[in-house]
This record gives C-alpha cells, structure tokens and sequence, in this order.
C-alpha cells in the first residue's frame, strides 16, 4: 500500500484486497484513518498481518439458460 498524498493505493500483495473489511463494506480501521488523515504513510506498506482482518471469499454461481421448442431463452 502507498500514498500519494490524496489516494491510498493497495498494491497485490497486500492482505487488504482479500478483506471482507475492505472488499465488502469498507469498515477497515487502518483504511478509515489513512482516509481521515489520522495516520499518514510516509513510505511503502504491505499489510502481511491484521488483526481486523476478514477472509472474503467470492462465490460464483454458472446459470446455464434453457432453450424451449422455439429457441427462445429462457
């Protein structure tokens, strides 16, 4: 993660884009003081362990459409 003086960028390897906190709701404590100007990063920062974080997992379901006698999609 690192800042440009306005935006807080995640970088790949940060635990941050994984987070429920963050993917989710936006309810991270270290994002939420970043944002406010509470707490600032003077250089770069990966977030390997948080103790607000929460595993998001994403759940894909396929739906296949059904054609009937006419070929219409269902």
């Amino acid at each position: 993660m690192y800042s440009d003086g306005e935006k807080v960028y995640m970088e790949d390897d940060d635990l941050c884009l994984s987070c429920e906190n963050y993917v989710k709701e936006f309810e991270c404590p270290l994002l939420g003081a970043l944002v406010q100007g509470t707490v600032y990063l003077e250089d770069n920062l990966v977030v390997k362990k948080c103790g607000f974080y929460k595993e998001f997992k994403r759940v894909l379901h396929i739906v296949r459409n059904k054609k009937d006698e006419n070929n219409n999609i269902n």
